[in-house]
């Protein structure tokens, strides 16, 4: 068993048996904060997999406004989609492909895109066909730009987050039923340096805003390293 295993037991072990899951893994980031970050991604995997949407909103509460992420993020969709009847035709199709692989942020401009697998490309172009800004590069599909700031979460809890719109005119994102991405906002919190929780929000034709997915983000770099 190698050092860091044995750590990332231990650290799991203090996490299950003492007070706050978040301030342990936020007292194990002062000195590994990349173990926090391992560590972090699998307890929102956990929650997301049992279906806990109140531990997941109780993270989310005690996040904190993040002046970060910037470039390249791993994605993870916590649990399922939830909250619209899109969800009961999505669901079954994310176990199949996940299609969403992250986000990539420039903090400088304030701007940002998603990244999906390469059959998201085909897939995504059925459910909205009039929608241009889908391109490969490299083993990925990019698109679906956004622009982000620091922002007052617009349902509760009304905390301080980094909002992402996706309604600027100029990125021509769909607003079809089926995937709609225009309509859609971001809201995303720093659980631990580098660990990132999001939840998508959906403005319905009525106005409400509601809540549909919880998403966790980190830098790419921890997984290499988990697997050194």
């Amino acid at each position: 068993m190698t050092t860091s295993s044995m750590a990332a037991k231990q650290t799991s072990k203090t996490v299950e048996c003492s007070g706050s899951v978040l301030d342990e893994l936020r007292l194990t980031a002062q000195t590994t904060p990349a173990l926090a970050r391992r560590l972090g991604w699998d307890y929102l995997r956990e929650l997301g997999g049992a279906g806990r949407l109140d531990q997941l909103g109780e993270l989310f509460a005690n996040g904190l406004a993040p002046d970060r992420p910037h470039g390249a993020m791993e994605g993870l969709i916590v649990g399922k989609l939830f909250g619209i009847p899109e969800a009961y035709l999505a669901n079954p199709l994310m176990k199949i492909d996940p299609t969403w692989r992250g986000k990539t942020f420039d903090v400088a401009s304030g701007t940002g895109f998603n990244r999906l697998s390469p059959l998201g490309r085909f897939s995504l172009r059925a459910v909205a066909p009039l929608y241009t800004g889908l391109r490969r590069v490299g083993n990925e599909t990019i698109g679906f730009k956004f622009r982000h700031r620091i922002d007052t979460a617009a349902i509760a809890p009304h905390i301080q987050v980094r909002a992402l719109d996706y309604g600027v005119a100029e990125y021509r994102n769909p607003s079809v039923r089926t995937f709609p991405i225009k309509r859609t906002r971001d809201e995303v919190v720093e659980l631990t340096p580098g660990l990132y929780l999001g939840r998508a929000l959906l403005t319905l034709p009525s106005g409400e805003v509601r809540l549909i997915a919880y998403f966790g983000l980190r830098e790419f770099s921890d997984e290499k390293a988990a697997r050194a």
